[in-house]
């Protein structure tokens, strides 16, 4: 039987959005249960959301392989992320903002692809775009809050 090179491709994306999602620093602060001073919940909640997310991601790209006969890719995260650790999360926003934005463009690179892997990769677009902008509004509340507080207060 020759092979479908339409398949093909499309189990390839979903590989490749595993070794993009699976790894992710957000992942990582969740299952390595990063210590974080109180006050950062919002952060927090979005990172809990995000999680949820690129798992849901992960199984179902997994799910679609494993229909396929096809072998889903061992993931770990990288050594560098050891460091990261009694950092405060106001000082990760930045990198997951990063990293968010080029899991978006990579999956927005591939253009559509169709069936059940089309289904997650557009899922994926959809949801990494959602994530991205509430990080863009927590980063520029901060920003705000930063700034407020900076400014001298008026004498009496």
């Amino acid at each position: 039987m020759p092979a479908n090179p339409t398949s093909d491709l499309s189990s390839e994306r979903l590989v490749q959005l595993m070794r993009a999602v699976g790894p992710s620093l957000a992942l990582y602060i969740q299952d390595s249960s990063i210590w974080s001073r109180p006050g950062a919940e919002e952060i927090k909640l979005a990172i809990a959301d995000l999680c949820s997310d690129l798992k849901s991601l992960f199984d179902r790209a997994g799910m679609v392989l494993d229909e396929q006969h096809i072998r889903t890719p061992q993931v770990k995260y990288p050594l560098r992320y050891t460091a990261l650790h009694d950092i405060e999360l106001e000082y990760l926003l930045p990198q997951l903002r990063q990293e968010t934005q080029s899991q978006i463009a990579l999956v927005g690179s591939w253009g559509d692809t169709a069936g059940d892997a089309g289904d997650v990769l557009k899922e994926a677009r959809t949801s990494l775009q959602s994530h991205l902008d509430v990080l863009e509004q927590l980063a520029a509340k901060l920003v705000s809050e930063r700034t407020e507080s900076a400014k001298p207060s008026a004498s009496t």
